[in-house]
């Protein structure tokens, strides 16, 4: 069993690392194009600063940016570490996905899970609401592909929890959105990462929910704390943005960390 299962980790793995690596380029697009309503597609990825569209060689992650220096081959502007920094924290996450799950089906559908939930943090931690559609799309390409998958191995635990827990999810995120129909409430922000957790956790079981909720209660709790204490500091001449400072740890911080526990709760599953 061993001999079979080495050779296929030793395929998938890598495999799931490139395939991370681009995943993760396309989440830079999508995290900067989504909250300004701009298309995934159209145009081609371009430089912020000269809008010049970038040539393919421009575009290979990590690579073209560490090439480049950091900077526009036209313009020489900055560009932002963030860039390859996802993309290189994508991979990686793929990576172990897959050999937590051993290379099966389902290792991809939780990569595309992992995916919506870094979209949506990082969308959150710029300061804007990830609109419910990010979490939407990786949540129902995510579930088919963990059904699919956990059927194929008839490992019907994981497929019936993990449309339970995405059910479940659907309606604790129509009641909370019952109660901030028009999306002012700044609590609100981050409830579509509901979704992708339902679909997460619900298959794992539920020594995995309960130590997911646990700890996002407690991240939730210290990152009030923190809010809390970022709000009484003296902010100078200009206080009026303090609120917004104030609440971004609030409310991204906890799908952080809702990602990284999610994560080590399928890693221990171990499929």
């Amino acid at each position: 069993m061993a001999s079979d299962g080495i050779p296929r980790l030793a395929v998938t793995i890598p495999l799931a690392v490139i395939v991370g690596l681009l995943v993760g380029s396309f989440l830079n697009v999508v995290v900067y194009r989504v909250p300004l309503g701009l298309s995934v597609t159209k145009p081609r990825s371009f430089c912020p600063t000269c809008d010049r569209q970038l040539k393919w060689w421009e575009n290979v992650p990590v690579v073209s940016w560490v090439a480049l220096r950091g900077r526009c081959h036209t313009c020489h502007e900055p560009i932002s570490a963030r860039y390859p920094l996802v993309e290189l924290s994508t991979g990686i996450i793929f990576g172990l996905t897959t050999w937590g799950w051993h290379g099966t089906i389902v290792a991809a559908g939780y990569c595309t899970l992992a995916a919506g939930m870094m979209a949506v943090g990082l969308i959150e931690f710029g300061g804007r609401r990830s609109p419910l559609s990010v979490a939407a799309i990786a949540t129902v390409i995510g579930l088919v592909i963990v059904v699919v998958g956990a059927g194929w191995q008839h490992h019907w635990r994981i497929a019936g929890g993990s449309l339970v827990g995405t059910a479940v999810a659907v309606l604790v995120f129509s009641v909370l959105r019952t109660t901030d129909p028009d999306c002012e409430d700044p609590r609100g922000h981050g409830r579509s990462a509901l979704l992708i957790a339902g679909c997460w956790l619900g298959g794992l079981g539920w020594a995995s929910i309960a130590l997911g909720a646990t700890l996002w209660i407690v991240a939730y709790f210290l990152c009030m704390v923190g809010a809390w204490s970022m709000a009484g500091q003296p902010t100078g001449p200009t206080p009026a943005p303090a609120p917004a400072r104030a609440e971004r740890p609030v409310l991204t911080t906890p799908l952080v960390s809702a990602l990284a526990v999610a994560m080590a709760a399928s890693l221990i599953a171990g499929g």
